[in-house]
């Protein structure tokens, strides 16, 4: 039989001749798996992931891994026995170092697909068991652990004349090495921070810096912040999604400003602070010498970075290209066209060079391949040079036939990543594995041009209604029926059968093509043939986003009480009605929806923006009754010295027939009016006075712009009818 330990020091020895890492993979029955790593326990830099470590290794389960983040690692157990789940494997994997081994303990390979993975009970909802989840991510993963030349596998029943084993090498080209300036490790990291220090010098002009995981761009921004702090800038700010995000920033620049307090989220000496904001109260944030950073800029929605980029003369933006918490891979796609708009003059710079491991490091292509990180959407241009009408094709997929069809699978997966941020490897394995999940690809002349992802939902069981009705369950799965019991207080919507429509996505070089609308079509019509009442979604609320929505046939059923810290938009949830009970539930929801807006608009959405405000009440219906004295009040109001506040009510009944009445390039054009903006806001949302003197009119300037907008929006209606 085979040394194991034996083995495990060859690769070590040249993982560390190369500082690359290397996979060892343990593939056999659990407790012979174990026994074979029995020797690594003394080693103190092991790490343990897995539920059952030996006694004093440092141990975290699949669920605590995040902690590891930030971290460098040596040596690496990951045990799949207590669940392989993706995200994990990949973020651990990407915190060891030049010179270390990974160790896989799983199943014999050839029984892997077919062994209860723990983590099965998170792809599943009720009344789906853990069985039931698919094996088709497994397969996939095992078939290229096969296929890796760089990987050791060695199976339990293998035997073996000798201890000694062949370790292919890898071949390597030889480049010299230039040292960069400290406290930089690489010449990329250094280029990126030169970059931030000579674009502030000039006033507005921001940096981009992109890279994939481990190229120590969030150092960078440490090192910048130190630099900046120490300089005329006494204010840095940085944001993140999250703290967690921004923490490598603040422990590099902690280190190099050590007279710096340091408490978390601040570092602070005499006048100059370096702190952390989230993204949204960024925007309030006023004052002299003030810069800043915003790391994992991707995981940040557009209309946030692009108000951050007004708001900010002095901004640089950072991003993970590839990582295993998201991708930045629609980054430029979707946010390069607003700097080349609104700051021409930014520059930006790709890292390459990683900083715990050397170049052609195995274990990271293998883990791009075992995760599909380098998933890519079709080129831009090959859809266009092959676009046609006539070409496109909609139709439901097999997930079996999926993982044995690897362009179908990578486009489709890539599209993902392309439209979505928050696309990780964990979602790959529900869109192979979660028994709930149906999907739907448009092809354009044989490519992925389009996908939707829907999961199917409810009736919810019997005698969980009146637990979640009363807020005391929660169980896994079933969104959008569990809103409806528990957030709208309607239990009538448990008994129904949803598609939740979890993702859609059209490739961004044929947009406005009507596509999404044609996806959209076939699933109302295929969704009926399966059973389902109603299709619905939930999604952080935008103008695009809702309009799109709207026009499709879909109407808000609710809106979200507050905003979300990163994207700074509410939760919206949308309804389309497939069968008449399912009509009869979208009609009573839409209904009382209505009804508290008008309440609601006054109170926790007082600060809605104007464009959404009017998508949510154009063409609504529940219009209120126009009496004789009311147009009487308006024309005296618009015309004569009549006061507002005699005339408010007849206004605020108004607005809504105007709002039921406008045609949507007629809308488009009043919200480009400052006045009319003021009239939903005065109105609609019960600004007072003061608040909207703050943007430095007075009383009677903006009652004269009221004055106005009423009597050209009487003359408009009186023109149309």
């Amino acid at each position: 039989m085979l040394d194991v330990q034996a083995l495990f020091t060859q690769l070590e020895q040249e993982a560390i001749s190369k500082n690359h890492r290397r996979l060892l993979v343990l593939s056999g029955k659990k407790d012979w798996c174990r026994q074979q790593v029995q020797f690594l326990q003394v080693s103190e830099n092991l790490v343990w992931i897995g539920n059952t470590a030996p006694a004093d290794v440092r141990n975290f389960n699949n669920r605590q891994s995040y902690k590891l983040l930030g971290q460098t690692l040596g040596h690496l157990v990951y045990d799949a026995w207590d669940g392989m789940n993706p995200n994990s494997f990949g973020q651990v994997a990407g915190c060891l170092s030049g010179g270390s081994v990974l160790v896989l303990l799983c199943p014999d390979l050839d029984l892997w697909p077919e062994f209860d993975d723990p983590e099965h009970e998170h792809l599943v909802a009720y009344p789906y068991k853990p069985g039931d989840a698919g094996r088709r991510f497994i397969s996939r993963f095992v078939h290229i652990l096969e296929d890796e030349a760089y990987a050791f596998v060695l199976r339990q029943q293998q035997t073996f004349t000798g201890i000694a084993a062949e370790v292919p090498e890898v071949l390597t080209a030889f480049t010299p090495e230039i040292d960069p300036v400290l406290p930089s490790k690489t010449l990329d990291q250094q280029h990126a921070v030169e970059l931030i220090l000579s674009q502030f010098r000039r006033g507005r002009r921001p940096a981009v810096i992109t890279a994939d995981r481990g190229r120590g761009k969030s150092v960078a921004l440490g090192i910048a912040a130190a630099q900046l702090s120490g300089l005329d800038y006494e204010d840095v700010l940085i944001t993140a999604p999250d703290y967690a995000a921004a923490s490598a920033a603040f422990d590099m620049a902690h280190q190099l400003l050590p007279e710096y307090e340091y408490t978390k989220g601040c570092l602070s000496h005499k006048d100059h602070k370096i702190r952390f904001v989230e993204p949204e109260l960024a925007l309030s944030e006023v004052g002299k010498g003030q810069v800043l950073l915003v790391d994992e800029a991707a995981a940040i929605p557009v209309p946030t970075l692009t108000k951050l980029l007004q708001h900010f003369p002095r901004v640089a933006f950072s991003t993970t290209i590839h990582g295993y918490e998201g991708t930045g891979q629609g980054f430029s796609v979707r946010f390069k066209g607003v700097l080349n708009r609104e700051t021409p003059n930014w520059k930006s710079i790709h890292l390459t060079k990683p900083i715990r491991w050397s170049d052609n490091d195995p274990l990271e292509a293998l883990l791009f391949n075992l995760l599909m990180l380098d998933a890519e959407a079709v080129p831009s241009e090959k859809l266009l040079e092959t676009y046609s009408s006539d070409e496109i094709s909609i139709h439901k997929l097999d997930r079996d036939e999926l993982t044995e069809d690897y362009a179908t699978l990578d486009q489709l997966f890539g599209l993902l990543v392309l439209a979505h941020y928050r696309t990780t490897p964990g979602d790959l394995r529900v869109l192979l594995d979660s028994p709930n999940l149906h999907i739907w690809i448009l092809k354009s002349s044989g490519y992925v041009a389009g996908v939707v992802l829907v999961a199917e939902e409810g009736p919810l069981q019997e005698d969980l209604i009146e637990p979640i009705w009363a807020g005391e369950r929660r169980p896994r799965g079933h969104l959008l029926p569990q809103t409806l019991v528990n957030q709208e207080g309607y239990r009538d919507g448990a008994n129904l059968k949803y598609g939740r429509i979890m993702r859609i996505a059209i490739h961004p070089a044929l947009r406005r093509n009507n596509l999404g609308s044609q996806l959209l079509s076939v699933l109302k019509e295929q969704g009926k043939a399966l059973g389902w009442d109603c299709l619905g979604a939930s999604f952080s609320a935008s103008s695009d986003l809702l309009s799109f929505w709207q026009q499709a046939g879909f109407n808000t059923i609710r809106m979200g009480s507050s905003r979300d810290s990163v994207s700074g938009s509410h939760a919206a949830v949308v309804l389309h009605p497939l069968t008449n009970q399912g009509d009869q539930v979208a009609e009573h929801l839409r209904g009382r929806f209505l009804e508290q807006l008008n309440y609601r608009l006054s109170d926790d959405l007082d600060s809605l923006e104007p464009e959404l405000v009017c998508l949510l009440l154009q063409h609504a219906g529940h219009l209120p009754e126009l009496t004789e004295h009311d147009w009487n009040d308006l024309r005296g109001f618009a015309i004569h010295n009549r006061s507002y506040e005699n005339c408010a009510f007849a206004i605020h009944k108004f607005i809504f027939h105007v709002l039921d009445w406008v045609d949507n390039e007629t809308l488009e054009h009043f919200l480009q009016n400052s006045d009319f903006v003021l009239l939903l806001k005065r109105n609609l949302q019960q600004h007072s006075w003061e608040q909207l003197e703050d943007n430095g009119q007075g009383r009677k300037h903006l009652m004269q712009q009221l004055r106005k907008v009423i009597n050209l929006l009487l003359e408009r209606l009186q023109l149309d009818g």
